[in-house]
């Protein structure tokens, strides 16, 4: 009862002059906070999470919002393109114009199998054409926290290898280039 009233109090004479958004924004966070069953917090204002626990929320919550994705390759029968919009096709056709070495940047991109390895792609994206092709890509099937240190050398060297060989396959795509990877392999 005391400290409701000296809240009342503080809020007469300190008002929180936030736009409502930004409010309603706080109170949502402070509700998903409270919601977390192993959220710890010490003494000192750190805090520490089960990251199993963050997981299953992440997927619950792409499970109950993936009616909101549509994927090209997976129609989905209520989406309706406007009729002035440009659908892209199904499949798209592979890039067919030269790429110089030089307007190229580089994409790194994510994939979890199946098995639960994990595929990190290095993949180029033409800056002139829009194309994208792996240059490289690494599977990592253990549970470590960070990556070995050895990753960048060998990759940085595979992507020199694959842009002086000049047979890299263009996509017009990224998900269509790591793909087409997996398809050689």
């Amino acid at each position: 009862m005391l400290l409701k009233l000296f809240t009342s109090l503080w809020s007469l004479i300190n008002p929180d002059r936030r736009p409502d958004w930004e409010k309603a924004r706080e109170r949502q966070f402070i509700l998903a906070a409270n919601g977390l069953k192993t959220l710890s917090v010490t003494d000192r204002g750190g805090m520490s999470i089960d990251p199993e626990e963050l997981r299953d929320q992440i997927v619950a919550s792409r499970e109950e919002l993936k009616h909101l994705v549509h994927r090209p390759e997976a129609p989905n029968r209520s989406f309706r393109a406007a009729e002035d919009a440009q659908v892209e096709p199904l499949v798209s056709p592979i890039v067919e114009a030269p790429v110089s070495a030089t307007d190229c940047i580089e994409v790194v991109t994510w994939r979890r199998l199946l098995s639960g390895a994990v595929v990190r792609y290095v993949c180029l994206k033409s800056t002139s054409t829009g194309g994208y092709s792996v240059a490289t890509a690494s599977m990592f099937t253990g549970a470590t926290e960070s990556l070995p240190t050895w990753v960048d050398g060998n990759t940085n060297r595979n992507i020199a290898n694959a842009l002086q060989l000049g047979d890299l396959q263009w996509y017009a795509t990224v998900s269509e280039a790591m793909d087409a990877w997996n398809a050689e392999l």
